[in-house]
């Protein structure tokens, strides 16, 4: 996905709580943001129950040490 989602574009997903904590592992290797983070269902369990996440992705910068 990160290929299509141009720098500074946004993503919505919506999981099961279990899979957002393997999703933010990956979010600062690919530049990504968390924005917001809600609750699918607002009387649902937290634990058992879906969770929208709203990321964008950041512009990727050199560090001028690296351009050479």
């Amino acid at each position: 996905m990160d290929r299509i989602l141009r720098p500074t574009g946004f993503v919505i997903v919506r999981d099961s709580v279990p899979w957002q904590s393997c999703f933010k592992k990956y979010f600062r290797a690919l530049h990504w943001e968390l924005v917001a983070a809600v609750d699918s269902e607002a009387d649902s369990n937290p634990e058992d129950g879906e969770i929208i996440l709203l990321i964008q992705k950041k512009m990727w910068f050199v560090d001028e040490s690296l351009k050479d």
